[in-house]
């Protein structure tokens, strides 16, 4: 059975370049509304479809919320329409924007921190921003660390997530398999040197 949530932004501090994300998308759409079968990133969480809009009455007062699925969970949220800029929901990219990714994953590794908890901080800030760019930020340089000694168990499975995050968003924006797309950023990882195993 699909559980059902209410998902409410519990942060308060976000990271400057993912407010700055979240800025120009609530400037960029002021007005605009998403609709049914739009396909969707939240930001941490991955691809999501829009499956409806739904009015409820909450503590008195109307709100609206949208109906999402979240893909990789098979999970239907309730996100207040309200929040959509707060959270940072957005459409995927288009297929023109690809090639900005695959140069991002191409480029040496950007990661100059000697503690891993400071940097797993700062890669924790770009996934939650919910920009694919960010998230490409981060599987380069942790796939590029990766192949110079072992990541701390939390490092290994955030590298799993951005990974998934990414290949999932780079299928659905080319309408290829998962597969297809996992080869895609292999190769593009492997152009800088750093494929991972």
């Amino acid at each position: 059975m699909i559980s059902w949530l209410v998902a409410i932004s519990l942060h308060s501090v976000y990271h400057i370049s993912g407010s700055m994300n979240r800025l120009w998308m609530q400037l960029s759409r002021e007005g605009e509304m998403f609709k049914a079968g739009d396909l969707l990133i939240y930001p941490t969480q991955g691809l999501a479809e829009v499956q409806g809009i739904e009015s409820r009455d909450i503590g008195g007062k109307k709100a609206d919320f949208y109906i999402l699925r979240i893909v990789a969970k098979n999970l239907a949220i309730m996100v207040p329409t309200a929040n959509e800029a707060k959270i940072g929901l957005r459409k995927i990219i288009r297929p023109e924007d690809l090639p900005k990714v695959r140069k991002i994953l191409c480029q040496p590794s950007e990661s100059h921190y000697s503690q891993w908890h400071h940097r797993y901080s700062d890669n924790f800030e770009k996934l939650k921003s919910g920009s694919i760019f960010q998230t490409a930020e981060v599987v380069r340089d942790l796939v590029a660390l990766k192949r110079k000694k072992n990541l701390a168990i939390k490092e290994s499975r955030m590298l799993d997530n951005a990974k998934q995050l990414l290949m999932t968003e780079v299928a659905a924006a080319d309408s290829i398999p998962e597969k297809t797309a996992l080869e895609w950023l292999e190769t593009a990882l492997a152009e800088s040197g750093t494929a991972s195993a």
